[in-house]
């Protein structure tokens, strides 16, 4: 009896835990922005003069607040996040995003941050636009898989001397996708998954937690059966 008893609270504590944790990510994200951005928010309506503060009370469309205006902070992140979202679709908007992204690159350290960062985010976004297909990749030994990212094919003349097809593979780390590194396979010795981008790093960040859903399927075209007629056989494909 004590047994199920046991086995019942530890199997409803696992059911629950998502839901604590996300709520306290999501209130500790949601404290530090209104602390920070809404205290000089709040500073900047008092010097500003739509709001009078007497000590620590802030008086503001005639309701007083303790030391800062609450949520304002929040909902004036929100605000900036939909202009840039919105200023980002416009030919304006690319052109400065792309002289920033060419500031950024720039610096050395900063332009490899910035850069693995962007291609994971916009893999999330866009899938079409860094990695196109999820595979796998025998390492570190025989037997053992790791999952990756198709990025490309390995294009000039480096890897002629091998005579085979070598594609360009993201190998990422797990819990955080964005510290891996790029390595050169043998088309043969890549499994190609029919799966979502999305769902592959859903597995990556989890741990292998959430498992991968093959029936996500990505819309992206493989590679392997992009080429041109009768030219190559994707010989590591899975189903």
């Amino acid at each position: 009896m004590m047994q199920r008893i046991r086995s019942a609270l530890f199997v409803g504590f696992m059911v629950l835990l998502p839901l604590f944790v996300t709520v306290y990510l999501l209130q500790f994200i949601f404290g530090v922005i209104d602390r920070t951005v809404g205290s000089l928010f709040s500073r900047f309506l008092v010097n500003a003069g739509f709001a009078l503060q007497q000590g620590d009370v802030i008086w503001f469309l005639g309701v007083p607040f303790h030391g800062r205006i609450p949520l304002i902070g929040v909902l004036l992140v929100i605000l900036i996040l939909l202009l840039i979202g919105g200023l980002a679709r416009t030919v304006v908007g690319r052109h400065v995003f792309y002289l920033i992204e060419r500031l950024f690159g720039l610096i050395p350290i900063v332009r490899g941050i910035y850069n693995t960062v962007q291609q994971v985010s916009q893999a999330f976004v866009k899938e079409k636009s860094t990695f196109k297909q999820v595979v796998l990749v025998e390492y570190p030994r025989k037997g053992v898989f790791t999952v990756g990212f198709l990025t490309g094919e390995s294009q000039g003349d480096i890897l002629d001397f091998t005579g085979r097809d070598y594609i360009n593979v993201y190998l990422p780390k797990s819990p955080n996708p964005t510290n891996g590194w790029m390595a050169l396979v043998p088309r043969d010795e890549v499994k190609f998954l029919d799966m979502s981008v999305e769902a592959g790093l859903k597995f990556v960040i989890s741990g292998g937690v959430v498992p991968p859903s093959m029936g996500e399927r990505s819309e992206t075209k493989e590679i392997g059966d992009s080429e041109s007629e009768g030219n190559r056989l994707d010989k590591g494909r899975v189903d």
